[in-house]
């Protein structure tokens, strides 16, 4: 099955399944260069002087204050792992009872369309001339078996590549994010969105194409390592140890750990405050669920604590 892509050097087919990953990914959630692509939002060398003890573990917390019906916050990954998409009662009981959902982005056409149309260039450069010819012959021997030709290949810019690499082989309709709202759909209940999928692209196309090529880099060198690095992230995700996926984004050295304070910046501390500031509207109507990426809830600069400093009382339910 495939979409028609148009790029303006004439209407390519992409793989519909690919294009699903990459927006998958992009949300990750998170939202990850290499490991900050993969763990959504992780970040830096400086955590340990940012990181608030009260919340290093937990997964959902209820949200209450300013005269509304209480709410949830919930961590999500962005996986397709039954372990990770079978609810734990705790909180489908409090999914099941919230008045809305929302989520960091819902998956649609229209969104899967604009991530398309901005991850090729339309300048005449491409991929081969940015990247180096070493690193991109490295990246088209991965992307050929995963049904990106060369020759397609060569239109991508370096971030759009790093997500295609960074995306675990999965069915995208049964990733944990994409299942919490076909679920509220079919519940009958409202689903919002806390960002837009411009708002999201332009967290990675607005870094400097040096540190693009950085990220694509990282994203070559540790794709064989890939299900480990899962395999990590879903026992911390499981285990509710928000502190240890913390952890295991610190693993990089040199230029990548530098890289890793920018993204850190860029793909955890702005977007809380952006989130944090859409969901107050659904907070305050009360009975909102709202699913984020895990990493989004850790440390004194994550969801919670920022809740918490807006006059909210939160509490950890499970």
């Amino acid at each position: 099955m495939c979409i028609l892509y148009h790029a303006r050097n004439g209407a390519e087919f992409y793989p519909m399944a690919l294009i699903r990953s990459l927006l998958i990914t992009a949300t990750l959630h998170t939202r990850s260069a290499g490991r900050l692509l993969l763990l959504a939002a992780l970040t830096t060398a400086a955590a340990p002087a940012l990181a608030a003890q009260s919340y290093e573990r937990g997964l959902l917390w209820r949200i209450e204050g300013k005269g509304a019906a209480p709410s949830h916050v919930f961590g999500t990954i962005h996986l397709a792992d039954p372990r990770v998409t079978r609810l734990p009662s705790a909180v489908a009981r409090e999914f099941d009872r919230a008045r809305s959902v929302s989520l960091e982005l819902t998956l649609d056409n229209s969104n899967i369309l604009a991530l398309a149309n901005r991850m090729v260039y339309a300048d005449g450069r491409d991929l081969a001339s940015v990247a180096g010819a070493d690193l991109f012959g490295k990246a088209a021997a991965i992307t050929t078996g995963l049904g990106l030709p060369e020759h397609l290949l060569r239109m991508f810019k370096p971030w759009a590549v790093a997500l295609v690499l960074s995306a675990p082989p999965q069915d995208p309709t049964q990733v944990l994010d994409v299942v919490l709202a076909r679920a509220a759909k079919e519940q009958g209940k409202p689903v919002h969105e806390l960002e837009g999928m411009e708002e999201q692209i332009a967290v990675l196309e607005g870094m400097p194409e040096s540190d693009q090529v950085v990220l694509l880099q990282q994203a070559v060198d540790e794709r064989e390592r890939l299900p480990q690095i899962i395999g990590r992230v879903i026992d911390a995700y499981l285990a509710r140890d928000l502190a240890g996926m913390w952890r295991l984004s610190q693993e990089t050295t040199g230029e990548r750990r530098r890289l890793n304070d920018v993204l850190a910046d860029r793909l955890l501390y702005q977007r809380n405050e952006r989130m944090v500031e859409r969901m107050e509207p659904r907070l305050a109507e009360g009975g909102a669920f709202v699913a984020v990426g895990a990493l989004h809830l850790y440390g004194s600069r994550g969801v919670p604590a920022l809740l918490e400093s807006r006059g909210y009382r939160v509490t950890l339910v499970y």
